[in-house]
């Protein structure tokens, strides 16, 4: 079966199996005693409404044709009632005329919806699949629940790919929830890569979704696709970036995506900042206070120099700030020196092979006994021996 109708299939199916199971509970008066509503108010058609729909719950489509065709007379524009007429019917060519028909009526009510949903998914009809999808997701964003484990099961199959992506090119609403909910989702990541690669000149994707897909690629470690989809989707202008293994590094101060642009850290006792014109990171550590000021992960030669300039006060607790490397992969960390007098310059390595990244991190202590801390750090090198 075509994958695009698998899934519209599926999520059609499942929204109007729980539509049908719900819809008695979902109303009040005459959702709860339909029949005496209508007994009380002969004139009242969405209480017949309810009727049918709790029949053709229990019953099937059967013989609801004439109490339809009094709910309608009654209620000639309601969605609901055309819908429960079209799925009473057994001929396929009727249903889907009466449904065609009703849809130009109203079509935010949710069995109509996800009626439509499985005519068009059954055509193979993209577009207007792709439409009706975007109006269930904003009239009815709950249905996220429904609609997203069925879309991220399906990408799990790189066949749906090309399919997904084309139904995002549309610019649908819920893309950038839908890509944040498959970057949860640890087995669909490969292909969710490979969606994201294949939106880059298609759509504007929000930063934090970008920021989600790389942190679920990044934990999962799945380190160079992860690195791959930064370099892809970074500014040019940016400059530095992540690094490539065996040239220099001049380090920028990025904070624009974490963790390889820096993360600062801003609490009360200890905080760093970006200043700009020109570029620099200054931080600040109060007395009795400590902890990790900025860091972020970055490409690593086997061997290399490691040069900062920087401007400490006061100078005699230089030894107070550090910077440490861990390998992101192993958890392993294998630098970790106290600041000498600016330019600090220290030899690193030979690092392991399986250590391609790895997360440098500036740390500073201002002991209870000492003065707060100030500095300046305005630039980073890395290099390669």
């Amino acid at each position: 079966m075509n994958l695009l109708k698998a899934i519209g299939l599926s999520v059609g199916t499942a929204i109007l199996s729980t539509v049908l199971t719900m819809q008695a509970i979902t109303n009040v008066l005459e959702n709860d005693q339909p029949a005496l509503a209508a007994s009380v108010s002969p004139l009242n058609g969405f209480a017949l409404e309810r009727i049918a729909f709790s029949r053709f719950q229990s019953e099937g489509g059967g013989a609801l044709e004439p109490l339809l065709k009094q709910v309608l007379k009654k209620e000639p524009l309601s969605p609901t009632a055309w819908t429960i007429l079209a799925l009473a019917q057994e001929n396929d060519a009727k249903k889907e005329e009466i449904l065609l028909a009703a849809s130009k009526l109203n079509r935010r009510t949710l069995p109509l919806q996800s009626s439509l949903l499985l005519l068009y998914a059954s055509r193979d009809d993209l577009i207007n699949s792709t439409k009706v999808l975007n109006q269930i997701l904003a009239v009815y964003p709950e249905q996220q629940e429904t609609i997203f484990p069925i879309l991220i099961q399906a990408l799990k199959d790189e066949r749906s790919i090309p399919q997904i992506v084309q139904a995002l090119s549309n610019r649908p609403g819920w893309s950038d929830k839908f890509l944040t909910a498959a970057s949860r989702d640890s087995d669909a990541l490969t292909n969710l890569t490979r969606l994201r690669m294949s939106l880059l000149d298609k759509i504007s994707v929000e930063r934090d979704t970008d920021e989600a897909i790389i942190n679920g690629l990044v934990h999962a470690g799945r380190l160079e696709s992860a690195a791959e989809l930064y370099r892809r989707i970074s500014e040019p202008s940016a400059g530095g970036g992540i690094g490539a293994v065996g040239k220099l590094q001049r380090l920028n101060w990025s904070t624009k995506m974490p963790p390889f642009d820096w993360q600062l850290n801003d609490s009360p006792g200890e905080r760093a900042q970006v200043v700009e014109k020109p570029d620099r990171l200054e931080f600040f550590v109060r007395r009795g206070k400590a902890g990790v000021l900025a860091e972020r992960i970055l490409a690593v030669p086997n061997s290399f120099r490691l040069e900062i300039k920087h401007s400490i006060s006061p100078v005699q607790q230089l030894e107070d700030i550090r910077i440490e490397l861990e390998c992101q992969k192993t958890k392993k960390k294998f630098f970790d020196q106290s600041f000498t007098q600016s330019p600090s310059k220290y030899s690193v390595g030979p690092v392991t092979s399986d250590c391609e990244y790895a997360r440098l991190s500036l740390s500073a202590r201002a002991w209870s006994d000492k003065a707060d801390i100030r500095g300046t750090i305005y630039s980073i090198v890395l290099v390669p021996l």
